[in-house]
């Protein structure tokens, strides 16, 4: 993949503005609590739809899944997007609910690109021919 430009870069940030607007964080941070049920079926039990809590967990998945359609089709360079997010770690916390709306509803390809995606990055990380994100310390 070509080295990010600053088009790249500015398609990042609107893509971390619209995040912010729209209240992902604070979704976000509520998938990350205790309070954030990972087994599909006592997450709707307790959060039935239309309720706040089934309102961030849906807009969590629309995010990523928006992020992976670009992704999928080449609209986000791999390198920055993937040294910004930590994809697998969000879609391993919340992939029972994806899978279990996936399943509710008959939709196969629902949260699709977020899925495939989290599944890219793993393969990324893997390369052995990627470069190192580390930050490199400077020599005083």
């Amino acid at each position: 993949m070509p080295k990010p430009t600053h088009e790249d870069a500015l398609l990042m940030l609107q893509l971390a503005q619209w995040g912010a607007v729209s209240g992902l964080a604070e979704a976000t941070n509520w998938m990350w609590s205790d309070q954030f049920i990972v087994d599909f079926a006592e997450f709707t039990k307790k959060y039935p739809t239309g309720s706040n809590e089934a309102r961030y967990a849906n807009q969590i998945c629309g995010y990523y899944e928006t992020l992976g359609t670009l992704y999928k089709h080449g609209l986000l360079n791999e390198d920055l997007l993937f040294d910004w997010l930590a994809v697998p770690l969000v879609w391993n916390r919340i992939k029972g609910f994806a899978l279990g709306v996936r399943q509710t509803v008959g939709e196969p390809r629902l949260y699709e690109n977020f899925e495939a995606m989290a599944n890219a990055q793993v393969a990324y990380q893997n390369r052995p021919t990627r470069r190192s994100t580390r930050v490199k310390p400077r020599k005083a």
